[in-house]
């Protein structure tokens, strides 16, 4: 992985992101707007936030790549995806009236409410199943059929603690997410919670960067697939209409070996 080192090094010195730094940062004030994620790299990524719900996911280009419709609950009804800015797929959810996902492009599932778990398995090439929590967020996802895998996560006070993707059993993707700093909330939880819920059942690697947790993260590993600890921190700007979270790449020896943007919080 390569990272972008000169992104945060001046903004970075201005607020410890030593593993033991337990200071609480200031959020930004006024209504979230806008949330810009890996600044400057390929994967820049801005998350659209109006009336406290994420309705657009936009590239660095400026052209859209995800919207998403609410009804009148709050509840995501339309998942438009786009390729190069022309709308190329659909997902069309439906509720229960107990407010669970009843289709999804009008293929039924069914929920569980003993085991909190949905399933499908209505007469396609694949076959789901997926338990969730409390809040309806995925814990244990697996596809079976085309497009075959699973995933893992652990939640811990309403904080994803930790994402395992695997494919046949073997890992793909691991994050270990730590919360011992004490960062406070996530301004984006609220917004973000809807979709989530959407993307448990249709793209659980949404969840891959920790966006659904109800606290911000101060770091990361991945497990024994990297020597590395991602080490968060944060920049509250002077009058509050910003707010970054930088990451530190340490090695097993505590020695910084790069930074990179993770995340811009732009507020009215």
């Amino acid at each position: 992985m390569k990272y972008s080192i000169l992104l945060l090094v001046a903004v970075l010195g201005l607020v410890s992101c030593s593993q033991d730094d337990t200071s609480t940062p200031k959020t930004g004030s006024g209504d979230l707007q806008k949330v810009v994620f890996y600044h400057n790299s390929p994967n820049e990524r801005h998350w659209v936030i109006e009336n406290n719900l994420l309705t657009k996911i936009v590239l660095a280009d400026e052209s859209l790549a995800e919207e998403f419709i609410y009804d009148n609950q709050h509840r995501v009804i339309a998942d438009k995806k786009y390729t190069n800015g022309t709308l190329s797929s659909t997902d069309v959810i439906t509720y229960n009236p107990d407010n669970t996902i009843r289709s999804i492009n009008d293929l039924p599932y069914f929920f569980d409410a003993e085991t909190l778990t949905y399933t499908y398995t209505y007469g396609s090439d694949f076959t789901i199943n997926c338990q969730v929590n409390s809040d309806k967020l995925v814990l244990l996802y697996t596809r079976e059929g085309s497009n075959a895998g699973q995933y893992q996560m652990t939640y811990a006070n309403g904080n994803l603690t930790s994402y395992v993707q695997e494919n046949n059993g073997a890992p793909l993707a691991v994050k270990n997410f730590h919360f011992d700093a004490g960062f406070g909330t996530n301004p984006a939880y609220a917004a973000v919670l809807a979709v989530a819920r959407v993307k448990s059942l249709t793209d659980p690697s949404f969840f891959i960067d920790g966006q659904a947790s109800t606290n911000l993260a101060n770091g990361f590993d991945k497990g024994t697939t990297e020597p590395y600890y991602y080490n968060y921190g944060t920049v509250p700007d002077i009058e509050g209409k910003l707010f970054q979270i930088g990451i530190e790449v340490l090695d097993g020896n505590n020695n910084n070996v790069g930074f990179y943007s993770f995340a811009d919080y732009y507020y009215q």
